[in-house]
């Protein structure tokens, strides 16, 4: 029998690829799913096969790396699988490549779909590589659409003479000099933030259902359902893969997050361009005051260094790790980078976290688990005396070792936006100060007014926090730099969990007062 124990709540209920790992740590098994919970419960409920059974039995550990879609799901499997080669999936040691799209290097360049060799290497020489895509026949008619669209010449070889795409208007004619190398460059620049994903894809495809419309509106239905069909098969490519994307850099990504006294790292890495392996650390929280960066040469010291690594921690933090290592490894990572290191930190949950962290945390679209979440409010009164408090809940408990209470004093009387303003400065001055870890969440008690002087306060002290506030009543939760607040449902469990930090630092504000106006009574 396995020693290993399956709990579903460990797993998410989203797409992603999970890796099997026997007790020395090998990889036995890669998988996908677009469910990964659900997936793994058939294996421990009702193991169909005697294979499955073996499997099962020398599972030691299980890892997983959630992805946007099954689409990625597949193409991490594959990936994963090819470095791993694992002992289970001999069917899949060998699975397919993906295609790509290419832009030749030419000087009137090309648009043509391209795959890679059983090395791994391009069968074309070309340009730019985009992709990869899975679906085969909705990526021919994309790129046809595409080759229209921005009238490139589709002839390997210019001709002397003009071809039918010319005359049918799907080509501007370089060939005959009706359009110039640097007017053609143009197509192929607009061509190019297409397949990266730019914005332009929304008036592209805004523009084809106006005429998807236009079309049903005339009663050409067969036209209407040719443009529907060119305006689902588009939506593949501005479907940004993120893990596959052609590349020269071996690079590492490490999201750190601590929960209580442990801290937990979720790595990927990328050899080439294409994600190949992840694996999850967790270290126990010492005394030292930077375990992130601890753990950083601990994990480097005796290896060999990718030539790119990317980490969530500061800039100053990594010029550190560069000097300690003797490296240039550890850079800020780029918006693209950052896509690829928000896939380790939706990867990365722990244990023990618990259910209503991952729920507020997909509710608010935050960037890593709310695992510490402090919670501001003010009290005042009768008019008199106004005070602080903050309370501090880790894993969704009440840590009140980490309670905070605050005498306001520069804030005038009833004036709850400069109480708050005022606490939340003084909180993370100190923080700052003392080079200790901010929260992952910060909760005000109020509206977008009081929501509004804690992030005047985050601005001021130039740190970056998630923030939200909470109003009574409503039970609405207000976001930076949006119009409209959230509203979750009642049952919600992370609205029971804001609820919760919401309601005790309030009972903790109160309190506070009311001992302030013994202590001043009884003088």
């Amino acid at each position: 029998m396995s020693k290993f124990v399956f709990k579903r709540t460990d797993y998410p209920t989203k797409p992603g690829a999970y890796i099997m790992r026997d007790k020395s740590a090998n990889v036995i098994y890669v998988g996908k799913a677009a469910n990964i919970r659900s997936r793994l419960s058939n294996y421990f409920s009702r193991p169909d096969t005697s294979k499955t059974a073996a499997l099962v039995s020398k599972i030691n550990s299980i890892d997983f790396i959630i992805t946007k879609n099954e689409s990625e799901a597949l193409i991490l499997e594959a990936n994963l699988i090819k470095n791993y080669l694992p002992h289970y999936n001999i069917l899949l040691k060998d699975a397919k490549h993906f295609s790509y799209l290419a832009i030749t290097d030419e000087d009137f360049p090309r648009l043509l779909i391209a795959r890679k060799n059983s090395k791994g290497k391009f069968r074309i020489k070309a340009k730019r590589f985009f992709g990869p895509y899975v679906e085969a026949t909705k990526r021919a008619i994309s790129a046809g659409y595409l080759r229209r669209l921005f009238k490139l010449r589709l002839c390997k070889h210019l001709p002397k003479k003009e071809c039918l795409q010319y005359h049918i208007g799907n080509c501007d004619g370089p060939c005959i000099g009706k359009i110039s190398k640097v007017d053609y460059r143009k197509n192929i620049e607009a061509l190019t933030r297409v397949l990266e994903g730019s914005r332009s894809e929304k008036a592209i495809l805004k523009n084809l259902e106006k005429r998807m419309k236009l079309a049903a509106k005339k009663q050409d239905y067969e036209l209407a359902a040719a443009i529907r069909d060119q305006i689902d098969a588009l939506k593949i490519f501005f479907e940004r893969q993120s893990v596959e994307t052609p590349g020269r850099y071996d690079e590492d990504y490490l999201f750190f997050q601590r929960s209580g006294n442990t801290l937990f790292v979720q790595e990927l890495q990328s050899r080439r361009g294409i994600i190949s392996a992840g694996q999850k650390h967790s270290a126990k929280i010492n005394s030292q005051e930077g375990p992130e960066v601890a753990f950083l040469l601990q994990h480097y010291l005796d290896s060999p260094l990718p030539q790119r690594i990317y980490t969530n921690l500061t800039a100053k933090q990594m010029k550190n790790l560069n000097a300690a290592l003797k490296a240039t490894s550890f850079k800020k990572p780029s918006i693209a980078k950052q896509k690829i290191l928000k896939i380790a930190a939706d990867s990365l949950i722990p244990k023990e976290l618990a259910a209503s962290i991952l729920e507020l945390k997909d509710a608010l679209n935050l960037p890593k688990n709310p695992i510490e979440i402090e919670t501001f409010d003010v009290s005042t009164l009768f008019g008199s005396g106004t005070v602080g408090s903050m309370v501090h809940f880790s894993n969704a408990k009440p840590n009140k070792n980490h309670y905070r209470k605050f005498k306001i004093k520069k804030a005038r009387k009833q004036d709850d936006y400069a109480g708050i303003r005022e606490i939340v400065s003084r909180r993370y001055y100190g923080l700052l100060k003392k080079n200790e870890p901010l929260p992952d969440l910060v909760l005000i008690d109020g509206g977008p007014g009081q929501l509004n002087a804690a992030m005047q306060a985050l601005e001021e002290l130039e740190i970056e926090i998630p923030i939200c506030s909470i109003a009574k009543r409503e039970e609405l939760i207000y976001l930076p730099n949006k119009t409209r607040p959230v509203s979750l449902p009642k049952k919600s469990r992370a609205l029971q969990l804001l609820q919760r930090c919401r309601d005790e630092a309030h009972r903790f504000a109160i309190t506070y007062h009311r001992k302030r106006r013994k202590m001043e009574k009884g003088a």
